[in-house]
C-alpha cells in the first residue's frame, strides 16, 4: 500500500483551506488543516468535511502556538512533505492614501507576511524529515507588479494597498527562499489562485483551471 504524504494547509479567512484540503485528500495525503479564530469556528461547524482532514487550532501570530503545531506533526507523523502557506486576511477595500490604518495594514501584514516567516522558521526541521519536503505559499496577481500595471488586466483597478503590497512582499520573499532552499531538498514556490485572466475567485470557488494546476504542483511536489 502506498505510504499517504503529510500536509499542512494554513486557513486564516480566505476560505480556500478547506479546498485545498479536499484537493490534497483526494490525493493520498494526510491533511491537517492549521485554521485561526473564526476560521477555526466556521470550519469546525462542518462535521462531514471533518472526517477527512484534522482541524487545528492555531494562533498564527504566536510562536508558541505554531511551535505546539509543530510538536502535533511530529508526534503524530514524524515528518512533514507538504506545507500550504495559505492563512490571508484582507482589509482596507478601496482605501486611498489618507484613509488607511496603521493597525489594520500591521494586522494584516502578521498574518500575510510575517505570519509565513514564523511557521517557515518553525516547521523546517520536520520538513527536513521528510523525503521530498515542498512549500506552497498561496500569493495573488494583486502582487504581481506586471498584471497589476496592466489596464487590461481584471484586477488592475483593485485599491487594497494593504493586501496587495503584502502580496508583493511575500512574492519576493518566496523567491529569496527559493535559492536559499535550492541547494537542499526543500523546494519551496509560490501559487495563485486567481492567475488565469479572468477566473472567478471568491472565499470558497476557485475555477475549474486553476483546480488542475493546483493539481500539476501538488503532484510535482510528491515526485
Amino acid at each position: 500500500m502506498e505510504v499517504k504524504r503529510v500536509a499542512v494547509v494554513t486557513e486564516a479567512g480566505n476560505g480556500l483551506g478547506k479546498t485545498f484540503a479536499k484537493i490534497l485528500v483526494n490525493h493520498n495525503y494526510n491533511v491537517i488543516l492549521a485554521a485561526s479564530k473564526k476560521s477555526y469556528d466556521i470550519l469546525s461547524l462542518d462535521a462531514n468535511t471533518l472526517q477527512d482532514f484534522k482541524l487545528v487550532k492555531v494562533d498564527f501570530t504566536s510562536s508558541e502556538s505554531v511551535s505546539e503545531l509543530k510538536g502535533l506533526i511530529t508526534s503524530t507523523y514524524g515528518r512533514l512533505d507538504l506545507l500550504i502557506n495559505n492563512a490571508e486576511i484582507a482589509n482596507g477595500f478601496g482605501q486611498k492614501i489618507n484613509q488607511l490604518k496603521l493597525e489594520e495594514v500591521k494586522e494584516l501584514y502578521e498574518i500575510n507576511l510575517f505570519a509565513v516567516i514564523r511557521i517557515i522558521q518553525s516547521l523546517k526541521p520536520v520538513l527536513e524529515v521528510s523525503d521530498d519536503p515542498s512549500i506552497i505559499n498561496i500569493t495573488s496577481s494583486l502582487g504581481d507588479i506586471t498584471k497589476m500595471t496592466d489596464d487590461n488586466f481584471c484586477y488592475s483597478n483593485y485599491c487594497m494597498t494593504a493586501y496587495a503590497t503584502s502580496k508583493a512582499a511575500l512574492n519576493m520573499f518566496t523567491h529569496l527562499q527559493c535559492k536559499e532552499f535550492k541547494p537542499s531538498k526543500i523546494k519551496i514556490s509560490s501559487f495563485d489562485p486567481i492567475s488565469l485572466k479572468n477566473c472567478t475567485h471568491n472565499s470558497v470557488v476557485i475555477c475549474d483551471g486553476i483546480k488542475d494546476e493546483f493539481v500539476k504542483l501538488i503532484s510535482k511536489a510528491s515526485l
